[in-house]
């Protein structure tokens, strides 16, 4: 009777999740060029967008925690990461017009998400490309680290920062996202005669 069994490396993520990465990561560098190229936006529009951006950090830490095959303790993680990115999302909504208070939630928002990043690489057995993803995590981190201490008087100068950094960000989940895509491990048939 004929089995299914998946050679070598089992597939880490579910199936849905690396088009759902793909799918952040344009929007990511669709919101990125947006905020990098609007050089007369608000502080409203600003914070709206820069919520967006944590929005779409916090959906990337969801992926990872409900679409990945890694440790409880990793999904947990991811899972509360996402959450209060979520949760500084909503401040970086309702900012009012402080370009400081601002910045602070979206470096906040990258620092989590950095470390967290890093620390799944590290600990899980199962990703694939792991010293990559433990590179960008450490990068995201530094960023953040830049974007939350950084001096920015001026709204167009964060937001130009910010825009980049996103760019780049949404890039790399499109990368991974490529990558998963391509690495799926292939499901084979095989007969074993004492199945029954």
């Amino acid at each position: 009777m004929p089995t299914n069994r998946i050679e070598g490396r089992t597939a880490v993520f579910a199936d849905w999740a690396w088009q759902t990465l793909l799918v952040v990561g344009v929007c990511s560098v669709v919101l990125g060029l947006t905020l990098a190229v609007w050089p007369a936006k608000s502080v409203t529009v600003a914070g709206t967008l820069f919520g967006l951006v944590l929005v779409a950090t916090a959906a990337v830490q969801w992926i990872v925690a409900f679409g990945a095959n890694i440790p409880t303790a990793l999904k947990l993680l991811e899972f509360a990461s996402g959450l209060l990115a979520a949760l500084l999302a909503y401040h970086c909504f309702s900012s009012g017009a402080w370009v400081l208070l601002l910045a602070m939630w979206i470096g906040m928002g990258w620092m989590i998400r950095g470390v967290v990043q890093a620390i799944v690489a590290a600990w899980s057995d199962e990703l694939a490309g792991t010293g990559r993803q433990e590179v960008i995590g450490l990068a995201t981190t530094a960023v953040g680290l830049v974007i939350a201490v950084g001096p920015f008087s001026s709204l167009t100068t964060l937001s130009v920062a910010v825009g980049l950094l996103t760019v780049a960000l949404g890039a790399t989940e499109i990368g991974t996202a490529v990558r998963l895509e391509r690495t799926e491990d292939p499901i084979i048939e095989v007969y074993d005669p004492l199945a029954r």
